[in-house]
C-alpha cells in the first residue's frame, strides 16, 4: 500500500514538471484535485487497514490468552484426575480388608442374624421300617424365624455359610441309634451308634447353603431314640456370614 502512494507521488511530480507551462490551465488544477482526492481515498484505506489490522492483533492476543488459561485448566484437571486415580487405588486395596472383616463378623449391612436351637419332645422314637424326619418341636431359640418347629426343617434366608450341630440319646440296651443330617436332598453326615445302655453321640457341621435351602435331620431306619425333659437330642444351626 506505501508502494502505490509513492508511485502516485512520483506521477503527480511527473506531471507538475510536464505541464509546467499549461500550470495555470483549468484542465491541469483538476487533474491536481483528482490526484489528491486519489491520495486521501488511498490514505483513509491504508488507515482503515491498520486499524481492521491492529484488530486482528488483538483479537490473536485474545486468543492466545485464553488458549493459556485452556492449558492451565486442563493442566489443573489432569491433577485431579491423578488424585482421583489414586484415591480409586487406595479404596479397591481397602475393599478386601472391608469385606474380610465384614465376613469375619458374619454381619453385612442386611443385618440378617440367624440362630436356632430346638429339641425333641419327650417320649420314644422308632425304631421305624424306613428313614423318618425328626422334628423338634420345643422350641429353644430361633432368632430370625428360619426354624419351622411344626415340620423341623431350617431353610436358608440368605446365601452364606452356616454352622449346624446335633444330638442323640438312646436308653434301650441293644437297639442301634442313628440319625442322618440332610441339605435339601442329601445326605451330609451319617452317624451311628449300638446302644449298650445310655448312649449319645454328637456331630456338626458348616455348610454353604444359597437362599432358600432347606437343612433338616432324619432317624435311620430301624433305630430308635428316647428323649425326656432333660433335653438329649437337639438341633442347632446359625448364620456364621452371608456372601
Amino acid at each position: 500500500m506505501r508502494g502505490a502512494v509513492l508511485l502516485l507521488l512520483l506521477l503527480f511530480c511527473v506531471s507538475a514538471e510536464g505541464g509546467g507551462v499549461d500550470r495555470g490551465s483549468q484542465s491541469s488544477v483538476l487533474a491536481e484535485r483528482e490526484i489528491w482526492t486519489e491520495l486521501r481515498a488511498i490514505k483513509n484505506m491504508v488507515g482503515e487497514q491498520e486499524v481492521e489490522l491492529q484488530t486482528h492483533r488483538d483479537n490473536v492476543a485474545s486468543l492466545e490468552k485464553e488458549n493459556r488459561a485452556l492449558v492451565s485448566r486442563v493442566s489443573a484437571s489432569e491433577e485431579q484426575l491423578a488424585a482421583l486415580r489414586a484415591e480409586l487405588e487406595v479404596s479397591q486395596n481397602e475393599l478386601p480388608l472391608t469385606r474380610n472383616t465384614l465376613d469375619e463378623t458374619g454381619m453385612r449391612s442386611s443385618g440378617t442374624k440367624v440362630a436356632f436351637s430346638a429339641a425333641l419332645s419327650p417320649g420314644k422314637f422308632g425304631p421305624y421300617n424306613t428313614e423318618t424326619p425328626l422334628v423338634y418341636r420345643r422350641s429353644i431359640t430361633n432368632l430370625g424365624g428360619a426354624y419351622s418347629s411344626n415340620t423341623g426343617v431350617f431353610t436358608a434366608p440368605v446365601r452364606g455359610a452356616y454352622y449346624f450341630r446335633f444330638t442323640a440319646m438312646n436308653n434301650k440296651h441293644g437297639e442301634n441309634m442313628a440319625v442322618n443330617l440332610y441339605r435339601n436332598s442329601q445326605r451330609i453326615i451319617h452317624n451311628s451308634k449300638q446302644n449298650d445302655g445310655n448312649t449319645f453321640l454328637s456331630n456338626a457341621a458348616v455348610l454353604h447353603l444359597t437362599q432358600g435351602d432347606e437343612v433338616y435331620m432324619r432317624l435311620h431306619e430301624d433305630c430308635g431314640l428316647f428323649e425326656n425333659d432333660d433335653t438329649y437330642n437337639t438341633f442347632s444351626g446359625f448364620l456364621l456370614y452371608s456372601m
